[in-house]
């Protein structure tokens, strides 16, 4: 069915590396230099009554040295990882300073009285209606025959609420879903990697003449802004060339406590694709409309029927 994704770890052993090695970094920052002072306050006690004592001065030096040491290892470890490839899951996992779990082929129940609970049937989601609304950037085109999505687990659960089907709603599980004028590209927990290497790929095989293409990426990864705003304006122009008009949907927000922790870094990272992105690349603001609006998730992060079906009808009417 669907899941729980959040951020960027979706492997729920390298997330569990990374919180025990953080933590075993944290308590070495922190216990041992206290450890290595008192030692230090010992020693010079000692030498204070016996300053003659060569074996105390070594002790001493070491002494010194080990403090140095554990006041310079967690800033060691720390820039030689942030030094790797954001390629290797687990690097991006350490460099990102939210690390959450993905829970694959569940949903996760926010409305009965356990929030934890988890159910497998969508019914059990408030179904909401549908509702068109206008508000973007850049100017309109009325002459779009085809809509390729190219998305991660938001754009799933749109697929599957629109579509009814929930089995194979992942790239992963079912390929590319071609239902009528649109063309669903996306997979659970994903980001700016997926997209190059899967997401876009695959879209490039349906672009041409009135298509157009539609990133709903970002909320896995915000901290790829740059990335993002590079790996776009370098390659739209090759996806132009095949007919296709581009467009950015933005990031939209979250509920409860992922709106602590995600909703500002959602709003600085889709000012910078409005300022980073080529002109020609056109901005569809869902996360204004919104705000505005009204919307609701199931779990914080991810949207019910409603809410996935007025992102689905803003981005139509403004294409």
């Amino acid at each position: 069915m669907f899941l729980k994704i959040v951020d960027t770890c979706n492997d729920y052993a390298i997330v569990s590396l990374v919180t025990i090695l953080k933590n075993i970094l944290k308590l070495v920052q922190i216990i041992g230099p206290i450890l290595a002072l008192i030692a230090i306050v010992i020693i010079l006690t000692k030498l204070v009554k016996d300053p003659d004592d060569k074996k105390l001065f070594k002790k001493l030096k070491n002494s010194i040295i080990a403090l140095l040491f554990l006041f310079a290892v967690p800033i060691i470890v720390n820039t030689f990882i942030y030094m790797l490839d954001d390629s290797v899951e687990f690097t991006t996992c350490w460099n990102y300073d939210e690390v959450e779990v993905k829970l694959d082929s569940k949903y996760i129940n926010t409305h009965k009285t356990n929030p934890s609970k988890i159910i497998s049937n969508p019914s059990d989601y408030e179904k909401g209606e549908e509702r068109k609304d206008n508000n973007s950037t850049g100017p309109t085109n009325t002459n779009i025959s085809k809509r390729i999505f190219v998305g991660d687990s938001r754009t799933v659960q749109m697929y599957a609420y629109i579509t009814g089907d929930w089995k194979g709603a992942n790239y992963s599980s079912g390929g590319v879903h071609v239902v009528g004028d649109d063309v669903f590209v996306c997979q659970g927990g994903e980001g700016l990697l997926w997209m190059k290497n899967t997401g876009i790929p695959e879209a490039i095989k349906y672009m041409g003449n009135g298509s157009a293409v539609i990133i709903l990426m970002g909320v896995n990864d915000l901290y790829n802004l740059n990335e993002y705003v590079k790996y776009i304006n370098n390659n739209y122009s090759n996806w132009t060339s095949k007919g296709a008009t581009v467009y950015f949907d933005s990031v939209n927000p979250c509920t409860g406590s992922y709106a602590s922790r995600l909703n500002n870094k959602i709003v600085s990272f889709n000012n910078g694709i409005k300022q980073g992105l080529n002109s020609n690349i056109r901005f569809i603001d869902s996360h204004s409309n919104l705000i505005s609006s009204g919307y609701s998730t199931t779990d914080g992060l991810h949207y019910d029927s409603g809410t996935s079906n007025k992102i689905y009808n803003n981005i139509k009417s403004n294409l």
